[in-house]
């Protein structure tokens, strides 16, 4: 009979993995140690676990401590030959976090170098196309002043298209998934809204703006100032939409809100509520650049009339702040019932989730809560600081408009 050892003491010679080999002390069955007929309790002693082998038993009280290998470290199979490495894990892990290719390097330039090209074209074709065919004219167009406003003219072609396409994208990721894209008719039906919108601000310039009530000396004037007006209102199409499908939403949303007690809002709501806010002000940014763009166009012009002799009282400066103020209330029409309604729903949206309770159950953990909730909404904010950022392009218009019905404003 092989010779064995004590159950508790731990053997003198470890194979390890990786290590040299050594001679291992045979294990022998714990039925063998007994022999034939004997009392099977030392094994049951000996193997609590009820395992009747040793090496096994040795493994199972061995498992949860680990080994550092003896070996020599070895190192991983590189590419073969002739072959190129393969890519990091995070390139293939995430393809789009890898380097760019030359169609997202080139992308950024091409935009750039495409808006200076409609800028060109808007300041060549709007600004100065057969526009010194008489006398008076050529006199006109030689000021420096008339060289700035065809210059800002044509800057301004290019901002409204880059205002265009990224309202129109914001609309387009709006309606990115199939669950929030309206139906056909709903999209026809808010095109037809903002261009009956678009009518009716031509018709209202229109009916106290004729045509020569400011004698400008230019050429083909009849279908450049129109065509400007309308440039910069297609330009404002996409934000107005996206004003009104914001609204349609927040209706939407309003309508799932719970009124009873202890119903608890939809999910996704708060997230709703946020990105609703996000994209009002981001159709407003928009809707704030190119009113002040159409306001500085008009003020560069005056200035190349007044340098060209005009008097003015013939033109003053109340009509430039009149006509920004014109868009401004326009387009305040279109995106102040949105941010209105954007609040009433936030409110009822915190009613819904931190409800107040009766006076005695109130405790620190629901003021923190309510208050979180609160600041995170910015219901706690007044709407004019909240409206700064994207207004505050408007600031200095607004503020020339007022003055104007101050006593002394206008003098």
């Amino acid at each position: 009979m092989s010779q064995t050892r004590p159950p508790a003491q731990p053997p003198e010679h470890e194979d390890a993995p990786g290590g040299a080999g050594q001679e291992a002390t045979p294990l022998t069955n714990t039925a063998d140690l007994a022999g034939p007929g004997a009392n099977t309790g030392l094994a049951d002693v000996q193997n609590p676990a009820g395992l009747t082998d040793t090496k096994n038993l040795k493994d199972h009280t061995n498992a949860a401590e680990p080994r550092p290998p003896t070996g020599p470290a070895r190192s991983l199979p590189g590419p073969p030959t002739g072959q190129a490495a393969p890519p990091p894990p995070v390139a293939r892990a995430a393809p789009h976090l890898s380097r760019p290719g030359v169609r997202l390097v080139a992308a950024p330039l091409g935009v750039t170098l495409g808006l200076l090209a409609v800028a060109a074209f808007g300041t060549g074709f709007v600004g100065r196309f057969r526009a010194a065919e008489t006398p008076e004219a050529r006199s006109f167009t030689s000021l420096l002043e008339f060289d700035l406003w065809s210059a800002l003219v044509g800057a301004s072609i290019a901002l409204y298209v880059a205002v265009a396409y990224a309202m129109a994208y914001a609309v387009r990721q709006r309606w990115r998934h199939p669950v929030d894209r309206p139906a056909p008719w709903a999209v026809g039906v808010l095109l037809a809204g903002a261009f009956l919108l678009m009518g009716a601000v031509f018709g209202v310039l229109r009916f106290f703006m004729p045509p020569g009530t400011t004698p400008v000396p230019l050429d083909g004037l009849w279908w450049r100032m129109p065509l400007l007006l309308v440039l910069g209102m297609l330009a404002a199409v996409p934000g107005a939409v996206g004003l009104w499908d914001v609204q349609c939403r927040l209706l939407r949303l309003s309508r799932r809100l719970p009124t009873e007690p202890d119903v608890l809002p939809p999910v996704g709501a708060l997230r709703e509520l946020d990105r609703a806010w996000r994209d009002a002000l981001r159709f407003l940014t928009g809707g704030s650049l190119i009113i002040s763009t159409a306001v500085v166009d008009a003020g560069a012009l005056r200035n190349a009339l007044l340098a060209h002799g005009m008097s003015q009282h013939a033109f003053p400066a109340s009509s430039v702040l009149l006509y920004g103020a014109f868009f401004s209330v326009m387009f305040a029409l279109v995106f102040m019932p949105v941010v209105v309604l954007w609040r009433s729903v936030a409110g009822r949206l915190v009613e819904a989730t931190v409800r107040i309770p009766e006076a005695d159950e109130l405790t620190e953990e629901w003021v923190e809560r309510r208050a979180r909730l609160v600041a995170f909404l910015r219901l706690n904010v007044s709407l004019p600081k909240v409206l700064a950022p994207a207004f505050g392009i408007l600031a200095p218009l607004a503020t020339g408009v007022i003055s104007l019905f101050l006593p002394g404003g206008g003098q």
